[in-house]
């Protein structure tokens, strides 16, 4: 007779399998959101599929659906996770008004008590605007130890609907191909804590991987764009930082599926509920550029702008930036290290403006310190203040670069600062001559912006240079603070003041760590950002009409021509050999000369488009256009097109044209125009319908060609 213990387990180990297979194989939960559809596992409440207009956006199995997922560490095992994908029981309630969905307890990754337990509570809703869905999420923490680390939304089981090569993720700062850049080929013997199928993204500034909070998964044909309704810092953390500047990705080694985490960076403490920011999904047809409108319209919904962007800077290429010394230029009064004096200033605007730049930034112009006086070496004040007259009446704005956040010794002992951490000294004389470890003339502090002294200080000087007609100024190192009195508090008194005394003044700074408060108190940036061929910011420029944003250029011909038809700011400052940035003249490198010439002429030529259509990438295109750049840009009744041949040599670019959702009044024929990078007209002709294949022959390696649409009546 068999033994009634044995005989019970075996019944019990019977049911758990069976329960296993009935969870397996049970139907999921389906809803239907603005047209996305929506997949639930009933048992764990983690989702298994996504899917809008023929597209399968993420499709999980049960055991790897998930939603909401926590850090819990505490217990002995300190990696344990609490989640949707290790969780049973969940409610899941679908009505007219969306989906909840509710977990009384958040299952554990592993079987160690969670001390009470954590729920959570995921609602998913129809967006007003008739295409989005809304995301949020509470966390309540009813057990005894305290959470750091929530990741809403969990979205396991994504997949690359548009292909591997296909698929693209994009962000306001690259567009990377994530189901091929993360594949691993092969075990190269990486550590596997450290491997390559893992990324990192983060948000807050434009040097950021991903600038901001904004991202879209998806091809041509469409796809989705993510982001949270959070302006400026966002919720901080314990340690002051922005909680919500991270998202993680991982492509599964096992099936090719990639998981999107984005990442809170919060502290729940017992007895304490978390509510998540709303995440608006948008799915979509076509390119990002129709993703990404939910994120523009908020953007402009919060920049708050105090001063519209000056007409000036909509009507140039970018600005030069003018080095008028190196450091320690005082330092040895036989042989000062200037590069430029103040009468050459006009010299130099009229270069500028015979290539299409009506700003110049002076670096160096006075001794590095609260800015109150000229450096006697470059010229007296006299000279400075007719050079600056001079370049005015050639069209051409001085804007004075002024570092005062990091203060150099002695000045920081003033305000009680004496650690001396900073240290920015360079020279050409140096070796090497970034920052050499034995040097002692650049050390400093970085200043505390709430320090009243410093605050009163930097003010003071600041509205004694627009008192005397200097109302134009780039700051270095913008690195906001979420309290005042901060930099904010600086730039609304010296703006304010330099508007009422020149209403086409300029305010410029380095952007660090807050792209929201740039885009409402900055006209562009100066930051070192540099030019590669993979730099992808045309997301960015959308969303953010100001400020422009900045790529320094030395002599790249190619560099200039890219981002001028990307739409960025170009700062350009040609160097003579072994030299300091901006000691050139453009003259002096005649392909450089030649680039900038030939975008002026375009931009002058299409300004209507270029100032105020809406660029779109290559989102005009129903295909990828191969070895070719193609961005288009969009007026309620007209696109221009400008593509540039990226390939090795002279080829046809041909164009898979799809006009249909950026012409207002949807013409049934269209009149297309070409042109060639000297703005000549080549040809005209007429277009049925929105979509069709536009061919451009010969086109030379690295040349424009420019296309207008506009409906035929």
């Amino acid at each position: 007779m068999m033994n009634r213990a044995f005989c019970t387990a075996l019944c019990t180990l019977v049911l758990h399998v069976c329960s296993l297979h009935a969870t397996a194989s049970e139907p999921a939960i389906q809803a239907e959101l603005n047209g996305l559809r929506i997949a639930i596992d009933p048992d764990s409440g983690g989702l298994r599929e996504l899917a809008y207009n023929g597209m399968t956006f993420l499709k999980a199995a049960p055991a790897n659906a998930s939603l909401i997922d926590a850090a819990y560490p505490g217990t002995a095992f300190d990696p344990l996770r609490v989640g949707t994908r290790h969780s049973r029981g969940a409610r899941v309630d679908v009505s007219n008004e969306g989906v909840v969905i509710a977990w009384d307890a958040l299952g554990a990754s592993r079987e160690f008590s969670t001390n009470g337990p954590v729920a959570a509570t995921v609602t998913i809703k129809p967006a007003a605007d008739g295409r989005s869905i809304n995301l949020s999420a509470t966390v309540s923490n009813q057990s005894a130890l305290p959470i750091p680390q929530v990741l809403f939304p969990d979205l396991d089981g994504l997949q690359p609907f548009a292909g591997e090569d296909g698929t693209e993720l994009r962000t306001c700062g690259f567009a990377k191909k994530p189901f091929l850049e993360l594949k691993m080929a092969e075990d190269d013997g990486r550590w596997y804590a450290s491997r390559r199928n893992w990324l990192d993204l983060q948000s807050g500034a434009y040097d950021k991987s991903m600038a901001a909070r904004w991202l879209d998964l998806g091809s041509l044909q469409g796809g989705f764009s993510l982001f949270p309704r959070l302006w400026s810092w966002g919720p901080l953390n314990d340690a002051g930082e922005p909680a919500t500047n991270h998202v993680l990705l991982h492509l599964s080694q096992l099936d090719g599926s990639l998981r999107l985490m984005c990442e809170h960076r919060v502290t729940i403490d017992p007895g304490e509920t978390w509510t998540s920011p709303d995440y608006v999904l948008t799915p979509h047809r076509q390119g990002w550029a129709k993703g990404i409108e939910p994120f523009r319209a908020w953007i402009a919904e919060n920049v708050q702008r105090p001063y519209p962007l000056p007409d000036q800077l909509r009507e140039t290429l970018g600005f030069r930036t003018v080095w008028m010394a190196q450091q320690y230029a005082n330092a040895d009064p036989a042989d000062p290290t200037v590069v430029w004096r103040f009468n050459d200033l006009p010299e130099l605007a009229g270069e500028c403006r015979d290539h299409g730049l009506n700003e110049m930034v002076l670096w160096l112009w006075q001794p590095w310190e609260v800015p109150d006086r000229h450096s006697p070496e470059l010229g007296t004040a006299e000279e400075f203040v007719r050079a600056r007259d001079e370049c005015r009446a050639n069209g051409v704005n001085v804007s004075l670069f002024v570092s005062v956040m990091t203060m150099l010794d002695p000045i920081p002992a003033k305000y009680g600062w004496t650690d001396a951490a900073e240290f920015w000294g360079y020279h050409t004389d140096y070796v090497p001559m970034l920052r050499p470890y034995y040097g002692k003339a650049s050390r400093g502090s970085f200043a505390d912006q709430s320090h009243p002294g410093w605050q009163s200080d930097v003010t003071g000087s600041l509205l004694k240079l627009v008192e005397n007609d200097w109302t134009s100024i780039t700051w270095d190192q913008a690195r906001y603070a979420p309290n005042e009195p901060n930099i904010e508090t600086i730039f609304r008194k010296v703006r304010t003041a330099a508007k009422a005394r020149n209403p086409e003044s300029t305010f410029a700074a380095e952007d660090l760590n807050n792209l929201d408060l740039d885009s409402r108190w900055l006209d562009y940036t100066w930051n070192w950002a540099l030019f590669s061929e993979d730099l992808d910011w045309r997301a960015l420029v959308n969303a953010y009409p100001a400020p422009r944003f900045n790529v320094n250029v030395g002599t790249s011909p190619r560099a200039v021509k890219r981002l001028f038809m990307d739409h960025l700011f170009l700062n350009v400052m040609p160097s003579k050999p072994e030299g300091i940035n901006g000691s050139a003249r453009i003259a002096d490198f005649p392909e450089l000369s030649r680039a900038l010439k030939t975008c002026a002429t375009l931009h002058e030529k299409f300004r209507n488009h270029f100032e105020n259509g809406l660029p779109i990438g290559d989102c005009i295109l129903s295909e990828p256009c191969a070895n070719a750049r193609v961005n288009a840009y969009v007026l309620p009744e007209s696109v221009l097109v400008i593509v540039m041949n990226t390939g090795a040599k002279k080829s046809a670019v041909t164009l898979s044209m799809d006009v249909r959702s950026w012409l207002a009044s949807q013409p049934e024929h269209c009149t297309v125009t070409t042109f060639d990078e000297s703005g000549s007209q080549r040809s005209e002709r007429n277009r049925h319908g929105t979509s069709w294949r536009e061919s451009i022959s010969g086109l030379q390696r690295g040349e424009f060609a420019l296309l207008t649409i506009d409906p035929r009546m």
